[in-house]
């Protein structure tokens, strides 16, 4: 057989025998120009190399090294985030009448840097050093010399060939360098898929012991990776091209001849399906067709590796361990998917809840098993108290046990259903009972799928509730969703449950439901199926830091109620461990919380619905300042006027920015912030707000800013809409936003009213307790009749200091329980009901016409509140009198705090015309014969939370480096900041958090100066 060289006698290109078949002598030739054994340890070193920065960097979380000194400098600049828009793309979209998209925007800095350095790695083993190893050698000893003897390879009939591979050391050729980056791509394949993965223990970076990373923090790392694989396969392509162009055998090509070898197609059908997962990847195209992008992942993916370890047995181990990890990953969350849904077992049928129908302060839980160191049947035992809990003045663990402070409603649908209702801004709430036992952490979100809508895809959403294993009704572990509809399946989903409330079909013929299963006064129920949890935000150790801040925009706020709701139930005493979280409350040792702050941007008053049930419990379980709530709304015009402010309204503990110099009047400064001894204001003070600290009313001039917070153009749906999101006001929610905005506005003003009063008196007695007159030994003045929501009594005896309620001896405590103290609240209310009767300019006397019809104009808002209205009975809690003890009660009689808003008169339904309907909401169909049955409906108790939430809610954008600021301020310790809303939004609280991060103040010791973000912003 004769030997030809197909190319220049150079010891970089070797030569191959010439073989008179073509196929036989394209095997000899590929497999002479393969790197040798050797020369894969760059892939080894890659590996390495992750591994290491694995574990530093899960050694740095779990040591919380980022909130120390050097910690602070790192997260300065990693928490930032860049985005911009093009000038004047605002005007010309509103011109077009295009909708309203957020600006570009880049992924935080540490993604990037993450990136950036998997990038620099992945270039250095590719190109750094000779690419081909003599055979037998190592990295260390690159000299030429032989080989041992070559081992055969099983099942690839080339390994006669290999006697005819190059013995020496080649530092750079074109096949050379196109083997090394495609080994480089294959070695990059595990990394792409395990951060695509979702479920522990296949998804590790997700692991406890390790960065407690999940995919909603890596999906942008598993684009990108996927990218750089299809780059590194491109370089393979180009440079293996011009190694097949530039060799010939008898003038012909060896590219032509290559065709002919079945390993040759294996590449270019794995290439192929790589380019088509690539271009369906591109944004616009992803977002405009999700469903058919999911599929082709599926589906080319696997493809994809098989055809890549098809093409190069030597090392396709890197293509079945991908393979491996997601295929067992995906078994994985379909054996955890039968089970939670009710397939492998778990509840497919409850009993009702015994007291469903009974008012929720009258006693469900069986009293006996309320004790120290047991639970109700069937959950774990809570801990024994130890002498430190023994004198807090919040409850113990055990005896918040099964509150349902997360359910927006008294009904809990059964096992396996979702409960859809329809909610204002094009909204559907979603509550869901998984069959299988269940738990997640605060924050963390499911993949939902709908059979009734579609049957094979799943959309990811975040959980609005908490789980509570303590409580032994469905209602612990009800999963509560806000889903906006956009376009697609969340368009679908709306769109069906209008059409069956339109209907009056409660429930899909076609699913049966189970025993026992009571059907909702309103909404519909569906079949519906969860997958997860996941979310990073299990990360978070609430309870380290003193103070929590919780700002969300827009439909963000099912992420803010979660972490509210926890964190709220920690500070009552309650252990994390039971709620999804981690081990830890007040009155546990290392528990750190005192205060937590709720800021939520929203477009519309009526928006509030979304979340007023649950906003009102937390307000039950903490008083003020323990618990701040502020609701900013951006679509409200202010009101001129003059200001009918007369005491400060908004208290801030911060220095003001420089910019706020020019401003007319200097917002007012605590007195006790400067060592006195009055006592603190109400911040909600004024009729429309708008001379509030922390409110930002410049963007009214117009909705477009040349030069917003990030240093472009600006719209204030930046900070409120995701991309999609439709404000387009649907029939009769104008005239509800209006009785929510009338409501809060009145609701202000008697508080504001009663709070001046209240502040005058106060102040006359601080003067009088500076006389030196003689006075009873033990005298006290009581301004009003006790309530939670008035300060103690103040007194004023000289010789013997104030001494607090929780100073007192256990016996002598006042024991208050909080339903009857709400109950004497009737007998105050005449004299409020005649305040917010005047304000409103009507007589302050009984009217002596009968209750008829009430007839408004469209354009007019209806008060939700009546001012001589009979009292609701308080629905919003689980029997909370009995189960917070005298302790409580009496210490927080006794707290020092500014007065909260009085509750004025017990709310009502509205009364809504023929034009307050959801009519325009159905699909199809006569919408005439429909209109009745599409009603805003609301029930008493719903309405009764909205009033309450109203009171909070204030026209204008607030300015969030005020509010950050005077968090830090005011707290003991480090901060915590939790974030949820569009990307916009996101970038503004990340620059303002890192201006806020000062390394230098925790040098000193003093650790406001730390501060961590928790961020929840991502797309799948």
């Amino acid at each position: 057989m004769a030997s030809t060289n197909l190319s220049a006698s150079l010891a970089a290109y070797p030569s191959t025998p010439s073989y008179a078949n073509d196929l036989e002598f394209v095997t000899a030739y590929l497999t002479v120009h393969m790197l040798s054994d050797a020369s894969r340890v760059y892939s080894y070193l890659l590996w390495i190399a992750i591994g290491a920065v694995l574990i530093i960097c899960s050694l740095l979380h779990h040591f919380n090294v980022r909130g120390g000194y050097l910690g602070a400098f790192w997260s300065k600049w990693a928490i930032r985030r860049r985005t911009w828009r093009k000038k004047h793309s605002l005007a010309v979209a509103k011109a077009r009448g295009e909708p309203h998209r957020q600006p570009y925007s880049l992924p935080p800095n540490a993604q990037i840097f993450t990136f950036v350095c998997i990038t620099i790695a992945s270039l250095l083993v590719a190109f750094l050093g000779p690419d081909y190893l003599a055979p037998g050698s190592t990295i260390w000893t690159l000299q030429n010399y032989p080989s041992a003897t070559l081992a055969k390879r099983s099942g690839y009939n080339n390994a006669d060939y290999f006697i005819y591979q190059p013995q020496y050391t080649i530092s750079k050729a074109w096949w050379t360098t196109g083997n090394r980056t495609g080994l480089i791509a294959f070695a990059l394949f595990p990394l792409c898929i395990l951060f695509a993965l979702k479920s522990p223990p296949f998804a590790i970076f997700s692991l406890s012991f390790l960065t407690q990373l999940y995919c909603d923090k890596l999906l942008w790392l598993h684009k990108w990776t996927a990218r750089l694989i299809y780059f590194f396969t491109l370089l393979h392509v180009a440079f293996w091209s011009v190694e097949l162009f530039r060799d010939r055998r008898k003038g012909q090509v060896a590219y032509a001849l290559a065709w002919q070898y079945e390993k040759f197609l294996y590449a270019w059908i794995a290439f192929g399906c790589m380019t088509l997962l690539f271009l369906a990847s591109i944004g616009p195209l992803r977002r405009k067709h999700y469903e058919a992008f999911w599929f082709l992942h599926v589906l080319l993916v696997p493809l994809t590796i098989i055809m890549a370890a098809l093409h190069h047995p030597p090392v396709w181990w890197w293509c079945w361990a991908a393979l491996a990890i997601w295929f067992g990953e995906r078994m994985w969350r379909l054996t955890w998917w039968l089970y939670t849904n009710g397939y492998l077992g778990g509840q497919s049928a409850s009993a009702p809840r015994p007291s469903v129908d009974l008012p929720r302060t009258q006693s469900s839980i069986d009293k006996s098993a309320i004790s120290y160191g047991q639970s109700p049947k069937g959950f774990p035992p809570s801990p024994l108290p130890n002498s430190e809990a023994d004198v807090v003045h919040y409850p113990p663990s055990n005896q918040l046990v099964g509150m349902g402070l997360s359910l927006p409603t008294s009904y809990t649908p059964p096992p396996g259903f979702a409960h859809a209702e329809l909610l204002p801004g094009r909204t559907v709430r979603l509550s869901i009972v998984p069959p299988g036992f269940l738990t997640w952490a605060p924050g963390q979100h499911f993949l939902i799928s709908v059979p009734s809508i579609t049957r094979f895809t799943t959309h990811p959403f975040t959980v609005a509730s908490v789980c509570d294993e303590q409580n032994q009704y469905d209602d612990g572990r009800v999963l509560v969703f806000l889903i906006r509809a956009k376009n697609g399946w969340t368009k679908d989903l709306w769109d069906a449950v209008a059409l069956m409330i339109s209907r009056g079909q409660q429930y899909v013929a076609d699913e049966k439901l189970p025993r026992y299963s009571q059907l909702p006064n309103r909404g519909v129920l569906l079949r519906a199926c969860v997958d997860g949890p996941y979310g990073s935000s299990v990360r978070a150790s609430w309870g380290d830091y003193s103070s929590v801040l919780i700002v969300s925009g827009g439909s963000g706020v099912s992420y803010a109620l979660s972490v509210l709701q926890y964190v709220c139930l920690c500070m009552a005493g309650r252990d994390g461990r039971f709620l999804g979280g981690r081990r830890g409350g007040y009155g546990q040792k290392g528990y750190k919380t005192t205060r937590v702050r709720f800021v939520w941007l929203v477009r519309e008053f009526g928006h509030i619905q979304w979340c007023a049930s649950v906003l009102r419990r937390c307000m039950d379980i903490l008083p003020f300042p323990d618990l701040q709530i502020d609701i900013f709304v951006t679509n409200v015009q202010p009101v001129a006027g003059p200001n009918r402010s007369s005491v400060p309204a908004g208290i801030s503990f911060a220095a003001l920015p420089r910019a706020a110099k020019d401003e007319p009047l200097e917002p007012p400064r605590p007195e006790f912030a400067l060592n006195s001894k009055r006592l603190s204001q109400s911040s909600f003070s004024s009729e429309e707000s708008g001379d509030d600290s922390d409110l930002d009313l410049s963007y009214y001039t117009g909705m477009i800013q040349d030069e917003g917070e990030l240093g472009h153009e600006a719209h204030i749906l930046d900070l409120t809409n995701f991309e999609g999101d439709d404000d387009t006001a649907l029939p009769g929610e104008t005239q509800f936003h209006l009785s929510i905005k009338k409501e809060g506005r009145l609701r202000r003003a008697v508080s504001r009213r009663v709070s001046t009063a209240m502040y005058a008196k106060q102040e006359l007695l601080h003067h009088a307790s500076q006389t030196d007159y003689e006075s009873p030994a033990h005298s006290s003045v009581q301004l009003v009749l006790k309530r939670r929501s008035i300060p103690p009594p103040i007194a004023t005896n000289l010789s013997t200091p104030p001494r607090s309620n929780a100073d007192l001896p256990p016996a002598q405590r006042p024991s208050v329980d909080i339903a009857t103290a709400r109950s004497s609240e009737d007998a105050s209310r005449a004299s409020i009901d005649a305040a917010r009767v005047t304000f409103q300019g009507h007589s302050s006397q009984p009217s002596d016409q009968s209750d008829g019809p009430s007839y408004t104009p469209l354009d007019s808002a209806v008060p939700l509140m009546s001012a001589n209205s009979r009292a609701l009975t308080p629905l919003h809690t689980h029997n909370l009198s009995a189960s917070l003890n005298n302790k409580r009660l009496s210490q927080l009689s006794s707290r020092t705090h500014s007065p909260m808003p009085v509750t004025p008169a017990s709310s009502r339904l509205s009364m809504w015309t023929d034009t307050d309907s959801f009519a325009a909401l159905v699909p199809g169909g006569d919408v005439v014969t429909m209109r009745e049955q599409l009603r805003l409906t609301l029930d008493a108790q719903e309405v009764e939370d909205v009033g309450m939430v109203a009171e909070h809610a204030r026209p204008g954008k607030p300015k969030l480096d005020r509010i950050v600021a005077d968090e830090v301020e005011r707290s003991k310790g480090a901060v915590a900041v939790a974030c949820c809303g569009p990307t916009s939004l996101d970038a503004v609280m990340r620059k303002i958090v890192a201006a806020q991060i000062d390394p230098q103040r925790i040098r000193r010791g003093d650790m406001r100066g730390s501060i961590a973000l928790f961020s929840e912003e991502f797309s799948y």
